[in-house]
């Protein structure tokens, strides 16, 4: 179907209306001819609408004198009808030719940096680290060489395990492997002691090997001696063992916010401005002048680069900034309310700085106080888990 849209496109093709009382006897010999008809579009008995080809019109012309229909062109599409449109217009030709040019030596440089696989590592440094070996948005694609940036970067960084680069149209795809810190192994027949990975109070103690030097609610810091990698037999005396233990340690996280029961906040009145920038290769084009029309209000920018395929981007940006109006309004809580807002609050605080979530083995308290006015809610999280890490004796 696509296809044959295509060769009418290429081909050139005219929308066409017929009137007259034997439609039926114009459209039967225009099959019986093979004559391509193409979006019949029937308004009534005697009146149709009908794509065809232009080398077919003179035919068509014939068929509609036979049959006693009148044709009248209502729309003439594709290719040759363009270019005859404007084979008079050099100023027209000039600019196809110049764009075109301009597209072709596009195509020899890079405009577009894409990165695939990082998680821990932002995008930023990643581009930041390419751009130092040489690869940045406007560079010649082939004075680069990617084997020498990639053993380069590799090199730098130890937290890449692997780092490839492809250059496809003008961008170029950086594809990453983050090094995975595995925990240190060690041998069940070597000497060792067992020391706090953390900051903790020691809350249960599980000793099968080794003498434990901490007891169940000691404060420790990271790097404490737990259980050393020693025993005493009574026949044996004293000997240096392979420490086994499970220790467990917690932790107290906890947050506190204090709001009014009656607050001024800050709300979108639906209202919005919208302001572009044009960026061609660092050089902006203000399409809207002036100051923003509201008083108070939040920015949003975004952009979108210029492709022409999946992997050819084009040396413009679009900037849209968008101002959203913000007014000042007057809300009353009530003490249920104010409480799960606070809380809602809190949790999500934690969350981003604790990684609560993360934790299986935690307690959750809640401390609400009614004062001046307004509420005091503070969340506290008793967080239990494993803290003993083993440690060679060298």
């Amino acid at each position: 179907m696509i296809l044959k849209y295509i060769y009418m496109f290429f081909v050139g093709y005219i929308n066409i209306i017929v009137e007259g009382f034997f439609i039926e006897k114009f459209l039967n010999i225009c099959r019986n001819r093979k004559i391509f008809l193409k979006d019949l579009h029937r308004e009534n008995n005697t009146y149709i609408k009908i794509n065809i080809l232009k080398s077919d019109f003179r035919e068509i012309i014939s068929i509609a004198k036979k049959t006693k229909c009148r044709v009248k062109i209502n729309k003439k599409s594709g290719i040759p009808f363009i270019i005859s449109k404007y084979r008079k217009r050099k100023v027209f030709a000039i600019a196809v030719l110049v764009i075109a040019i301009f597209i072709f030596m596009m195509t020899k440089f890079i405009w577009n940096i894409e990165v695939i696989g990082n998680e821990k590592i932002s995008k930023e440094e990643i581009i930041d680290l390419v751009k130092m070996q040489g690869i940045s948005i406007g560079k010649f694609k082939k004075s680069i060489n990617i084997e020498e940036v990639c053993n380069n970067i590799r090199i730098e960084r130890q937290d890449l395990s692997w780092i490839g680069i492809e250059i496809k149209g003008t961008n170029a795809i950086v594809t990453v492997e983050e090094r995975i810190e595995k925990p240190e192994i060690i041998d069940k027949n070597e000497i060792c002691n067992i020391v706090a990975s953390k900051d903790a109070i020691i809350s249960k103690m599980i000793v099968q090997s080794g003498t434990a030097r901490v007891k169940e609610g000691d404060k420790v810091k990271k790097g404490d001696l737990l259980v050393e990698g020693v025993m005493e037999g009574e026949h044996s005396g004293i000997r240096n063992v392979h420490s086994e233990a499970n220790i467990f340690g917690k932790n107290y996280f906890e947050k506190e916010k204090k709001e009014n029961f009656v607050q001024i906040e800050t709300v979108k009145t639906g209202k919005e401005e919208n302001k572009n920038e044009i960026c061609i290769n660092n050089f902006k084009i203000n399409l809207n002048k002036g100051v923003s029309n509201f008083k108070n209000y939040d920015t949003i920018v975004s952009s979108k680069k210029l492709k022409l395929f999946s992997n050819f981007y084009l040396p413009i940006e679009i900037i849209k900034t968008t101002n959203i109006e913000l007014s000042n309004v007057q809300k009353t809580y009530s003490e249920e309310e104010l409480k799960q807002k606070l809380e809602q609050e809190l949790e999500k605080e934690m969350e981003e700085e604790f990684e609560i979530s993360k934790f299986d083995d935690k307690k959750r308290d809640l401390i609400i106080t009614k004062k001046d006015g307004g509420l005091r809610v503070k969340l506290i999280y008793e967080i239990q888990e494993e803290i003993g890490e083993k440690k060679s004796i060298n």
